[in-house]
């Protein structure tokens, strides 16, 4: 069975991308609050 992939909001794109940036935790951490990969965060927090 093929898995579909998940689609984020723009707006939980803002939260998640503010947390890290305007916070002191690391991407690791807030991704696993959020439940998604450290990567994809990552790469959102890079753009």
């Amino acid at each position: 069975m093929a898995r579909r992939r998940r689609q984020f909001s723009p707006e939980f794109k803002e939260e998640a991308i503010r947390m890290v940036l305007e916070g002191d935790r690391t991407v690791a951490s807030v991704a696993r609050e959020f439940d998604i990969n450290a990567s994809t965060l990552g790469s959102w927090v890079n753009r």
